[in-house]
């Protein structure tokens, strides 16, 4: 596969996955700022349970961009390791990979177990405050593994210009930063600069990419 063509890819993938980051936005904007998250942290099992039930319709729309961003957000990863191949450190490409994959998988593995925890919810059966322990716990490790691999990633990516430069130093520094202060110093504040954070980052991969489609052969 050329260098156009994967770039290309990268940034289709990228374009892709901003797009339902900002499809989740929209839903929880029109539903009150319900998000995901809302159950991703421990409270009162019978709190939770009748909170998740409220929030059926827009949490299922949201767990379905999810998914579909998930898909999205590590095909661009996949093939930005694959562009790389070769050019960069190998160790770093498949630490890179590593991390990136096991933030897919604890993603999957969190968006079904919410469904699971509705489907129970709705079908009068309550969920545990060990099982929303274990929850937050697997969340927590599933943005650290993200942050992790964020970190990884910018070695590995392009630095040829401005723009470049800047997504770089963003995965090194704001990245980890604001997402460790998401669950050290909780606050809405710092959980929405997550959210600002990926979705501008998933759109500076997708420019970036896409203007190397008319520089590469």
């Amino acid at each position: 596969m050329g260098e156009r063509t994967l770039s290309r890819l990268i940034a289709i993938s990228a374009l892709g996955a901003a797009a339902m980051l900002a499809a989740m936005l929209a839903v929880s904007l029109l539903n009150g700022g319900a998000t995901a998250q809302d159950f991703e942290v421990f409270q009162d099992p019978l709190s939770y349970t009748r909170d998740l039930l409220a929030a059926e319709g827009p949490l299922r729309a949201i767990l379905t961009f999810d998914n579909l961003f998930l898909i999205l957000y590590t095909a661009a990863f996949l093939l930005i390791a694959q562009a790389a191949w070769g050019k960069k450190s190998a160790l770093l490409t498949i630490a890179a990979l590593g991390a990136i994959l096991i933030t897919t998988y604890l993603d999957m593995q969190e968006n079904a177990e919410l469904l699971t925890f509705l489907t129970l919810a709705k079908n009068s059966f309550g969920v545990s405050a060990e099982m929303l322990a274990r929850r937050m716990t697997l969340s927590q490790v599933k943005f650290l593994s993200s942050y992790l691999s964020f970190f990884l990633f910018a070695f590995l990516l392009p630095s040829d210009t401005f723009l470049e430069w800047l997504l770089k130093w963003s995965l090194w520094v704001l990245a980890p930063l604001v997402g460790v202060l998401v669950y050290t110093y909780p606050s809405n504040f710092f959980s929405l600069g997550r959210y600002l954070f990926m979705l501008s980052g998933l759109l500076l991969v997708a420019w970036n990419y896409w203007q190397r489609t008319k520089v590469t052969d």
